[in-house]
């Protein structure tokens, strides 16, 4: 893996974890054509495997390793791999340092949301994976638009669960252009049901999936 000067130190200082699933945000020390290495600021350091459909973008464009930079700042939506110690990087969007986040409104305590299987912490359900924008949102479901499959109806569950900057949310809090992540599976009926939708602040790319 390719790492750069003035890192080497820092990355021997982090404790390499397992990333969570969804949106993983950090500083990139390391980068290569199969592995992408990052670091936040609780030196947790978090390894990604990457390939050709990974879609590695800095201003809207579509780059490659070759053009990222230690300590750039990093956005990465991760999935599952089947590399030990790894995640599989779907989106990864380098973040303006000149952009600061939005400030976001205190959270007060209140009810407890629907219940969720504590099992889902270590496996978690559903063997499709979606990244896009939504284009509309119903009672019942949800139209997403995708880079590779166009637009897809996907089935809201009863116990859909619906996770915005890594917090479990109402699902009146997802709101339409929103860029999610999307694990799910099909039903008896065929149809692509969602088991949990993640967004967050993450970078539009210049082509949808």
């Amino acid at each position: 893996m390719r790492l750069w000067p003035g890192f080497l130190l820092a990355i021997g200082l982090m404790a390499e974890e397992l990333a969570p699933i969804g949106i993983v945000r950090g500083v990139l020390t390391g980068c290569d054509a199969t592995h992408l290495t990052l670091g936040d600021e609780e030196n947790h350091s978090f390894r990604f495997v990457t390939d050709a459909r990974t879609f590695i973008e800095r201003d809207h464009q579509r780059i490659t390793c070759a053009k990222l930079s230690g300590g750039d700042r990093m956005e990465i939506v991760s999935d599952r791999s089947t590399e030990p110690g790894a995640r599989y990087a779907r989106l990864v969007s380098v973040v303006n340092a000149d952009l600061r986040p939005r400030r976001r409104p205190p959270i007060l305590p209140r009810a407890p949301l629907k219940y969720e299987d504590p099992t889902l912490r270590f496996a978690p359900r559903g063997s499709l994976t979606f990244t896009g924008v939504v284009l509309r949102l119903e009672t019942t479901g949800l139209v997403l638009r995708t880079r590779m499959d166009g637009e897809k109806w996907i089935v809201v569950r009863r116990d859909t669960s619906f996770r915005e900057d890594g917090l479990q949310v109402e699902p009146s809090s997802l709101q339409s252009s929103t860029r999610v992540f999307v694990r799910g599976g099909t039903n008896l009926d065929g149809q692509v049901e969602a088991y949990e939708v993640v967004w967050g602040e993450i970078l539009t790319p210049s082509g949808l999936r």
